[in-house]
């Protein structure tokens, strides 16, 4: 009886590692650094989804944001604690279509920790409306590493 039992749970392993669809991966954004934030997510993404594209498998990506990165997925700089930083507002139409292009092409999914938009007194209607905030950072973290998404820091 344990062999079978030993067998049957060998198929099973073998058989989930075969029919894997894809990968998943959970970025954690604090990096208030605009040309990090580009190479170590925005073009990172990029190139791990169409890698996994031309395996014919499926990627997907959280970005969760926190810390100094808030300001770059802010609509209405002008209504946000954000208004008169000269590097936002000057980056904002280059990030803008990218990040969208994350959300729309690569199907990235982003959420803001909505402690810190409390404490920083960021309004949810001056976000991006594909950036989700109805949780704290550690939460998205810990559901998404429960859900069996790789970890990656962008600090």
């Amino acid at each position: 009886m344990k062999l079978l039992k030993g067998a049957v749970l060998t198929c099973l392993l073998y058989a989930s590692a075969v029919y894997a669809d894809g990968a998943k991966a959970v970025y954690d954004l604090t990096s208030g650094d605009s040309v990090k934030i580009e190479k170590e997510m925005i073009k990172s993404i990029k190139n791990v989804a169409e890698y996994y594209r031309s395996q014919n498998q499926e990627f997907k990506a959280i970005v969760v944001i926190s810390g100094d990165a808030y300001k770059y997925f802010i609509q209405e700089l002008a209504e946000s604690p954000y208004a008169s930083d000269k590097g936002a507002i000057e980056i904002q139409p280059k990030f803008r279509p990218l990040l969208k292009g994350l959300n729309d092409d690569d199907h990235v999914t982003f959420k803001m920790c909505s402690a810190g938009m409390k404490a920083r007194k960021i309004k949810k209607e001056t976000l991006y409306p594909f950036v989700h905030a109805d949780m704290m950072k550690n939460i998205y973290l810990i559901n998404a590493q429960n859900d069996g998404y790789a970890y990656i820091p962008v600090h």
